[in-house]
C-alpha cells in the first residue's frame, strides 16, 4: 500500500509539472528575445540554451551580449559560442579576452584555441592547453582555417595579463595555434617574473620557432627555476640552434643525475654544433651507456661529420643494442648512403621504437621520399600507415599522388590515414 501511494503521488506531482515542463521549453526565438531580458539569470539561461541548440544563427545574437553589464551572463556567453564552435564566433571571443573578468579571459582564449583546432577539452583550460603543448614539441595544433590575425594580437595583449595563470595559458595558446606573428610578444615574455610564464613562453617558441629564435634562450640554461631550465634544454633541442652548443656543453658537464644529464645531452645533439664533434667522439668511443652512445652518434650525424661514415657501417653490423643500431641506420642515411633507410622503415611497426623511426624518417628530409615511396606497397599495413603520417609531416604536394591510392587499401587503418594525409597535404598546398 506504501508503495502505491509513493506512485501515486510520484504521478501526481509529474501531471503538475508537466504544463510548466512544457511552458519552459521555449521556441528559438523566445530564446533570442530572452537574451534581451532585464532579468540577468534569464538572459544567463537563454545563452545556455542557445548554445545547446547547435544552431549558427545563434552566434550573431550571443556575440551582442559580450559586453553585457553582468559577469555570469557574459560567461554563460562564451560558453555558449563554445558550444557552437562556428568561426563566425571569432570577434565576439577577441572581444572577450579583454573581459574584466580573468576567469572570461581564459575561457575564451581556451575557445579560440579549440575552435581553431578541431579540439575539445573536458577539463579546465590551463590543464588542456598544458597537455596539447606537451604532446609534440614541434607540432602546433592543426588549424583547420587560417588563424585571424586579431587572435594572435589578443592572445599578445594577454602576454602582460595582470593575471599569471591569464599570461602563462596567453603563451601556451600562441604555441599551438602557431603566432609567429607574434613572436617578439613571446621573446619579450621570456622577462616575465613569474616562472611559469617564462616556462610557457620557452615552450610555445619551441614549437614555432626558428634557429634564432633561441637564442634569447639561451640565458634561461641558468634560470632559477628548474622547471624553465628543463622547458628550455628541450625548446633549445627542438630549434636547433647551434650557438646553445657551448651552454648546453656546460650545463652537461655540471650534471651529475643521469637522466637529467642525458635530456641535455639529447638537447645537445640536435642542435648541430660542429664544435662539439670532438666530444661527440669521445663519447661514442669511451662511454659504457648505450644512451649516451647513441645520442653522439645522432650529434655527430647532425653535424655531417661524413668521416664518421665508415666506422658507423662497421658498427651497424657489429652493435646488438637495437636503439643503437637504429641511430647508426639514421646517421649512415642522413651521411649519404640511403641504402639504411629501409632498416628504419621496417622497425616502423615496433611498439617501442617505431616512434623513434619515424621520427628519423622524418628528420632526413623530402630527399628521401623516392626512397620510401616503393614501401607504400609494403605487405605490413603498419608499415604503409604510419608511411602516411611521414609523408604528410614532410609536406610534399607531389607525394599525394602516391598516397591516394592508399584510400583504397584493404586496411580501414592505411585507408584513413592515407586520407588525412592526403588531405592534409592539400591544405598546406593552398596556404
Amino acid at each position: 500500500m506504501k508503495i502505491r501511494r509513493v506512485l501515486g503521488l510520484i504521478a501526481g506531482l509529474a501531471a503538475l509539472a508537466g504544463p510548466w515542463a512544457a511552458a519552459e521549453r521555449l521556441s528559438f526565438d523566445d530564446l533570442v528575445a530572452n537574451l534581451k531580458s532585464p532579468n540577468a539569470s534569464t538572459r544567463a539561461s537563454a545563452a545556455q540554451q542557445l548554445g545547446q541548440s547547435r544552431r549558427r544563427e545563434a552566434v550573431a545574437p550571443l556575440a551582442a551580449l559580450v559586453r553585457d553589464e553582468e559577469p555570469k551572463v557574459r560567461m554563460e556567453i562564451v560558453r555558449a559560442l563554445r558550444e557552437l564552435r562556428d568561426l563566425s564566433a571569432v570577434p565576439a571571443l577577441v572581444a572577450s579576452l579583454q573581459d574584466g573578468d580573468a576567469g572570461i579571459r581564459e575561457e575564451a582564449l581556451g575557445t579560440l584555441v579549440e575552435l581553431y583546432a578541431e579540439r575539445e577539452r573536458s577539463g579546465p583550460v590551463g590543464r588542456f592547453l598544458q597537455g596539447f603543448s606537451d604532446e609534440d614539441e614541434r607540432a602546433p595544433l592543426l588549424a583547420h582555417a587560417p588563424v585571424d590575425p586579431t587572435v594572435y594580437e589578443g592572445l599578445a595583449r594577454l602576454l602582460r595579463d595582470e593575471q599569471r595563470t591569464v599570461r602563462s595559458q596567453a603563451a601556451l595558446a600562441l604555441g599551438l595555434l602557431d603566432g609567429r606573428p607574434v613572436l617578439r610578444d613571446l621573446t619579450a615574455a621570456l622577462q616575465d617574473p613569474v616562472s611559469d610564464v617564462r616556462g610557457a613562453a620557452v615552450t610555445a617558441i619551441g614549437k614555432i620557432g626558428g634557429p634564432d629564435d633561441g637564442r634569447p634562450l639561451i640565458a634561461l640554461l641558468t634560470d632559477e627555476s628548474g622547471d624553465v631550465r628543463a622547458r628550455t634544454v628541450r625548446a633549445l633541442g627542438a630549434l636547433r640552434t647551434a650557438e646553445a652548443g657551448a651552454a648546453l656543453r656546460e650545463t652537461y658537464d655540471g650534471t651529475r643525475h643521469r637522466e637529467t644529464a642525458l635530456k641535455v645531452l639529447e638537447s645537445l645533439a640536435r642542435v648541430g654544433d660542429a664544435g662539439q664533434a670532438e666530444f661527440f667522439k669521445r663519447l661514442l668511443q669511451d662511454s659504457s651507456d648505450p644512451d649516451r652512445r647513441r645520442l653522439a652518434v645522432e650529434g655527430l650525424a647532425r653535424i655531417s661529420d661524413t668521416g664518421s661514415l665508415p666506422g658507423f657501417k662497421k658498427d651497424f653490423q657489429r652493435t646488438r643494442d637495437e636503439e643503437l643500431r637504429l641511430a647508426l641506420a639514421f646517421a649512415s642515411a642522413r651521411l649519404g648512403d640511403p641504402a639504411f633507410v629501409d632498416t628504419l622503415v621496417l622497425c616502423l611497426p615496433s611498439r617501442t621504437l617505431g616512434a623513434r623511426c619515424q621520427g628519423y624518417l622524418v628528420e632526413l628530409g623530402p630527399g628521401i621520399l623516392s626512397e620510401l615511396y616503393p614501401y607504400l606497397a609494403d605487405p605490413d599495413a603498419d608499415v604503409r600507415a604510419t608511411l602516411c603520417d611521414v609523408m604528410a609531416a614532410l609536406g610534399q604536394a607531389e607525394a599525394v599522388e602516391k598516397l591516394t591510392p592508399l584510400i583504397q587499401d584493404p586496411s580501414a587503418r592505411v585507408a584513413d590515414r592515407a586520407n588525412r594525409a592526403v588531405e592534409r597535404l592539400k591544405r598546406e598546398g593552398q596556404r
